[in-house]
C-alpha cells in the first residue's frame, strides 16, 4: 500500500480514472463503483486529495492505474479558501469519541427463527428466540448477565434450518422464557443501569422493533438507544463491505481462535471482547 496526495489534474468519471501530476510524472488512478457513488459529487480537476492506492498498477481502459484503496482527506480550494469535504482523521475522532463514552454498557446479542431450507415465500415472520447480554460498569466489570431461550408463537415449530443453525430442539424450548418474561428482563435491566446498549450490526436492532410490533409491547428502546459498533470499525478504517464479528479482531492486530457457535451469551461476550480491543487500538493510535 502506498500513500500520496496532491490535487486532481483530470477525472473521467465514465472510465473511473483520474490522474495527478507528481513531480513531473503524471499518475493514474481508478476508483471502484462505489467510491464514485460516494465522492462524485467533490471529485473535479483541482480537488486536493490524500489517498492510499495499491502497489502495481493494472490496465484500466488506455492506461495503467492504481486502485484507490481509500481517500483519507477531500479538500476543496478556491480563491484562498480551503473547503474540506472529507477528512478520514475527523472520522476517527469522532468515533473514538464514541467509544470513550463513560457510563454502563449492555452488549446484547440476538438469535432468531429461520425460514425452512426450501422455503419460497414472501418475507418470512422471523421471531426472536435466544437472548443473550452482558452489563458491564464504566470500569469494563461484569456485573450482570443472562441468556435464555424464548418460546416462538409460529404454530409449525422450528424449522431444521434454525435447528441445525442453533444446535437446539423443540425440547430446548420447554424451559424458555415467554416473550413477556423476556421483555420485563430487558425493562428492568435498562431502567436499574441505564446502560449504552452495544450491538454488532443492524440486524439485533430491527428484531427488536419487530419484537415490539409482533407482540402488542410498548417499545423500550429507539434507534438511538444503540451503537452499532461494526459501523464505528467500518467508519474508522474506511471499509465498504460488512464485517464479520469473529473476523473484526483481525483489524486490531489481534488473533482470535474461538469457533463461533452462535450462541446468544457467546456473541454478546466476545462483542464486549472487541469493543475493548477497538477502544484500546484507537487510544494507541
Amino acid at each position: 500500500m502506498e500513500k500520496i496526495c496532491g490535487r486532481i489534474r483530470a477525472i473521467d468519471t465514465e472510465s473511473r480514472v483520474f490522474e495527478i501530476l507528481k513531480r513531473n510524472r503524471i499518475l493514474y488512478f481508478y476508483l471502484t463503483r462505489s467510491q464514485i457513488k460516494k465522492f462524485k459529487a467533490y471529485l473535479e480537476p483541482g480537488l486536493f486529495v490524500e489517498l492510499e492506492y495499491t502497489n502495481e498498477p493494472k490496465i484500466r481502459g488506455n492506461v495503467k492505474a492504481y486502485d484507490v484503496i481509500g481517500f483519507t482527506k477531500l479538500i476543496g480550494i478556491e480563491k484562498m479558501q480551503r473547503t474540506i469535504y472529507f477528512d478520514m482523521e475527523t472520522i476517527k475522532k469522532g468515533v473514538v469519541k464514541v467509544l470513550n463514552r463513560v457510563g454502563n454498557k449492555m452488549f446484547i446479542d440476538l438469535e432468531f427463527t429461520m425460514p425452512p431450507y426450501e422455503y419460497h415465500g414472501g418475507p418470512y415472520p422471523s421471531e426472536i428466540i435466544q437472548f443473550g447480554f452482558t452489563v458491564e460498569n464504566e470500569f469494563g466489570e461484569i456485573i450482570l448477565e443472562e441468556s435464555q431461550l424464548v418460546k416462538i408463537s409460529n404454530p409449525e415449530g422450528l424449522s431444521d434450518r434454525t435447528k441445525d443453525f442453533l444446535k437446539i430442539d423443540e425440547s430446548d424450548l420447554k424451559n424458555a422464557v415467554t416473550p413477556l418474561e423476556f421483555y420485563n428482563t430487558l425493562k428492568d435491566v435498562l431502567e436499574q443501569y441505564n446502560p449504552i446498549i452495544m450491538v454488532w450490526g443492524k440486524n439485533d436492532i430491527s428484531m427488536l422493533d419487530k419484537f415490539y410490533e409482533q407482540n402488542n409491547f410498548l417499545p423500550l428502546t429507539k434507534r438511538a438507544s444503540f451503537i452499532n459498533l461494526m459501523q464505528l470499525v467500518k467508519n474508522y478504517f474506511g471499509l465498504k463491505s460488512d464485517v464479520g464479528l469473529f473476523n473484526a479482531v483481525s483489524y486490531f492486530n489481534e488473533k482470535f481462535d474461538m469457533e463461533q457457535v452462535h450462541d446468544a451469551l457467546d456473541d454478546a461476550l466476545v462483542t464486549s471482547m472487541v469493543y475493548h480491543q477497538f477502544k484500546a487500538y484507537s487510544q494507541k493510535k
